[in-house]
């Protein structure tokens, strides 16, 4: 019984610290260990990851094998080897692998999460044409530049404050913030003449 905790030990040990260098080696708990909930970056870990369950079978050898040193019968050192592999996975999991994920929060920034918010125009948007706006996304803090368009169709100049009013291809339609809707040369001569 000895060899058999020791084999069990030695795997689970020799596949931990693979599995910790490499990654996951196995798709046990979903997207590698995490529960996407069906978008990238937004998933927490899995209990049930190739990282935890090599742990805990490090673990139940190690426990099982001190059982069987210290001469208890098969029964308490299998008892001994499940308990102490449950505690050292739990407290890898709840202690170790969850809150690393919390800190590396999420990367994922949809466009459409930048609708109704400010932002500037950080290349000017010609006449009809594309120009460039940076927003600060609401999750992480971070500028995010994207392609806009006026909502009018006129020109804004760089350094403007704009919201995005709109969404779709990637690409942004915003409106200037001082003004309901920015002017094209026609309208401004209009208003000239």
């Amino acid at each position: 019984m000895q060899i058999a905790f020791l084999v069990i030990f030695s795997l689970g040990l020799f596949l931990a610290f693979i599995t910790f260098i490499v990654g996951e080696l196995f798709d046990l708990g979903g997207d590698g260990g995490m529960d996407s909930g069906g978008e990238v970056g937004q998933g927490t870990p899995s209990p049930l990851s190739s990282r935890i369950l090599f742990v805990f079978a490090t673990a139940f050898g190690g426990f099982g094998f001190i059982g069987t040193v210290l001469d208890w019968p098969v029964w308490a050192s299998v008892l001994a080897a499940i308990g102490g592999g449950l505690f050292v996975a739990a407290g890898t999991f709840f202690l170790i692998v969850l809150p690393m994920a919390k800190q590396q929060g999420s990367t994922t920034v949809r466009a459409q999460d930048f609708v109704n918010l400010p932002g500037q125009v950080t290349s000017e948007i010609p006449e009809g044409g594309l120009g460039r706006v940076t927003i600060v996304a609401p999750a992480s803090g971070a500028r995010v530049g994207m392609p806009a368009r006026a909502s009018s169709g006129g020109r804004i100049a760089f350094g403007t404050s704009v919201r995005v009013i709109a969404e779709g291809g990637g690409v942004l339609t915003v409106d200037l913030i001082d003004t309901p809707a920015t002017t094209t040369p026609a309208e401004s001569q209009e208003h000239q003449a």
